[in-house]
């Protein structure tokens, strides 16, 4: 065999070597995810993050979460939802999804959480303590509805300031809201005047 066709050999199996491991290793990742969030102390005894499966999303972010674009998945199980505290953000609404996280201070964890019903999907920006999970403060960020789709939000976070904008379609002219809230380093809301 000529030097070409063992290095064309050699980077062949190399080539294969490289996706296997690489799809072996994304494997567990994924099937761990999946058990924490339905199941938080059963995955994994030792690590006391409960959103340590969360994928972190870099700023600035936009949210434009709704019916179209929402896959569905992370599920969060009833123990979670009770162990975060987040029965406030919806009784009434069937399921709630864990999103993403966004990093902004190292004393707490700002989670991306989706709230959904039948016809109405609300999206909230929640700040937490690392410590205990007690919520520190939340808002909404994003909204949609499909009954009679006449309004819906969408947020744009960065690191200092979360811009929420409303849009309703009641009217005979569309009518849009802005709110702007500053975020603060311990994880509080403050609307701007």
């Amino acid at each position: 065999m000529s030097k070409t066709g063992i290095k064309l050999l050699s980077l062949a199996i190399l080539s294969i070597s490289l996706l296997s491991c690489n799809n072996e290793s994304t494997a567990p990742e994924s099937t761990e995810r999946a058990e924490l969030l339905k199941d938080p102390e059963g995955a994994k005894k030792t690590k006391p993050d409960l959103f340590a499966t969360v994928p972190f999303k870099k700023l600035p972010v936009v949210d434009t979460t709704n019916f179209d674009n929402f896959d569905g998945q992370d599920k969060l199980s009833k123990e979670l939802i009770s162990k975060l505290h987040l029965k406030s953000l919806g009784a009434d609404y069937e399921t709630l999804h864990t999103r993403y996280r966004l990093a902004l201070s190292m004393d707490i964890d700002l989670v991306v959480i989706t709230v959904m019903a039948e016809s109405e999907m609300k999206t909230y920006l929640v700040s937490y303590t690392k410590e205990n999970y007690q919520v520190i403060d939340k808002i909404l960020i994003s909204y949609d509805e499909i009954a009679e789709s006449m309004s819906r939000t969408e947020g744009q976070i960065t690191a200092n300031e979360v811009v929420v904008t409303g849009y309703s379609y009641w009217g005979e002219k569309p009518e849009i809201t802005i709110k702007k809230y500053r975020v603060d380093k311990s994880g509080k809301f403050t609307l701007k005047s």
